[in-house]
């Protein structure tokens, strides 16, 4: 029940940012659900989260649903792990107060909830559905199209039973539900690549070019931990980038803490191999594909509660009996190392609630934006536009006025990460488009600008977003501020970059 209302109120309180609203818009697009599911392809993530939504939606009406849905899934999560599985109390309690579990995965309206509550089901559906494979194989394939990076826990698990297998050296017929799930498995996996690929967002993906493939591979596999800092609370992260010797020394500790934590399975090495292979295969993917954030690097912590879960349930059942051991000290040592970890996303998780019950920083602006809008019935009908264009994707939650995207030149909600945009943009054409847009439309036009124009006394050209580039000079400004009213500003957010200047052209 504390879990519950927590989450509840941190859901319920979190104003949505842009990834979140833009999920439902994708959802939302097309006539049908096969339309839809046309429209969405390449965007990026698998089918699963769409189709719920716009189930959901078709039922409720209403953009709430993206809150009730991920919120549902979150508290089955929390309940499968308070009540189902079989955890040493401090691990449960840990991971059920932890950032992930309370935030990221159920306050935050995202797809990355579904992999928890999958990947809990896969634990308590283990034992029956290893004896015809056809069970664990469709939660695999289901699995495997929540997210891209599931695809890799998805391979975690088949390598587990793979080698306890072998560990247990049982008759040929017992591969036989083995390669059956595997076999249903790899359905999944080809259906979620072809869900996202190819991807239109081709400018979100890690930039390769003039890197040595083999040293990057090298890397990433010996800097394993460079990619889970997000596993450190924010107040460390300050200190992080502020000093550059406290980097290097969270960094190595870090690595105790992660590498530790694959020795709490070492008395169950099938276990051990899969949770180490999860890890290189997700570091892996931050350095070839796309970096992860905390949403992705917490689904290694989810995996291993879920394998420490099946493990102590295989050594209760006496299952692969061959490959357990007397817990010793370097089991022990792994252990503290695995709560360590579980209670730093606790203080990431207290962290949450101060910024959102105490210090009442919001995650966007999105929200004040929509109220304020509202207030002014001249803006009732204005054009939003925005720099970056993406400050625009989270407003149809709160306002229905029309959004227009100024790389893609096209009015729409969804921004293509897409190199055949306009990848450089100067203050002098968002007023020359604005211009044109009051115009031709008639309407008033509502310009946000992530920059605070009256900071900036110099020419500059700045980075958005993966690739796009902005410039700004003196004699622009000064333009754009002639022809503009600055009408709001907003302040501080906290996790993301949604907070802007309001200008309104005259």
């Amino acid at each position: 029940m504390v879990w519950l209302a927590l989450a509840s109120a941190l859901c319920w309180s979190e104003t949505l940012w842009r990834d979140e609203v833009r999920a439902l818009s994708l959802a939302l697009q097309g006539d049908n659900f096969i339309d839809m599911l046309r429209r969405m392809h390449g965007e990026g993530h698998p089918a699963v989260w769409y189709i719920l939504l716009r189930a959901a939606y078709a039922v409720v009406g209403s953009p709430v649903v993206l809150k009730i849905v991920a919120l549902t899934i979150a508290a089955t999560a929390a309940y499968l792990l308070v009540f189902r599985l079989k955890l040493p109390l401090s691990i449960m309690l840990l991971s059920l107060f932890g950032s992930f579990s309370i935030f990221d995965y159920a306050a935050m309206s995202r797809n990355y909830g579904i992999s928890m509550l999958v990947i809990f089901l896969i634990v308590l559906s283990w034992e029956k559905g290893a004896r015809n494979g056809i069970l664990l194989g469709l939660l695999f394939a289901l699995l495997a199209n929540t997210n891209v990076h599931s695809v890799v826990l998805v391979g975690g698990f088949l390598a587990y039973w793979f080698f306890d297998l072998i560990l247990a050296r049982p008759p040929l017929t017992a591969y036989r539900a083995f390669v059956t799930a595997a076999a249903i498995a790899a359905v999944g996996i080809v259906l979620c690549f072809v869900t996202v690929y190819p991807t239109f967002n081709d400018t979100g993906q890690n930039d390769l070019s003039g890197e040595n493939f083999a040293l990057l591979v090298l890397r990433a596999l010996a800097l394993t931990s460079s990619h889970f800092m997000a596993f450190y609370p924010n107040s460390v992260l300050e200190l992080v980038v502020a000093y550059p010797l406290a980097a290097q020394i969270f960094a190595a500790l870090m690595s105790v803490l992660i590498y530790g934590s694959l020795l709490a399975l070492a008395n169950r090495w099938p276990a051990m191999i899969a949770a180490g292979l999860v890890l290189l295969g997700l570091s892996l993917l931050f350095t070839l594909v796309y970096p992860g954030g905390y949403r992705h690097q917490a689904l290694w912590l989810v995996f291993m509660i879920a394998i420490t879960a099946l493990t102590i349930e295989s050594q209760r059942d006496g299952a692969g009996v061959a490959g357990i051991e007397v817990a010793g000290g370097i089991v022990k040592f792994g252990r503290l190392c695995f709560l360590i970890l579980l209670a730093l996303q606790v203080v990431s998780g207290i962290e949450k609630v101060h910024q959102a019950f105490i210090a009442e920083i919001p995650l966007s602006r999105s929200k004040d934006l929509g109220a304020f809008i509202q207030s002014r019935p001249d803006l009732k009908d204005a054009v939003i536009m925005a720099d970056p264009d993406y400050l625009v994707e989270a407003l149809p939650y709160y306002v229905p006025n029309r959004t227009y995207l100024l790389r893609e030149e096209r009015f729409g909600a969804i921004v293509r990460y897409t190199r055949s945009a306009r990848l450089s943009l100067s203050l002098a054409d968002i007023l020359q488009t604005a211009h044109r847009l009051q115009q031709s439309e008639d309407v008033p036009v509502v310009i946000l600008l992530s920059q605070r124009l009256d900071q900036i006394t110099a020419p500059v050209s700045l980075r958005e977003s993966y690739v796009w580039r902005f410039s700004l000079t003196p004699e622009d400004i000064s333009a754009f501020q002639s022809a503009t009213s600055l009408v709001k500003r907003f302040g501080t957010v906290a996790g993301s970059d949604e907070t802007f200047d309001v200008y309104v052209l005259k």
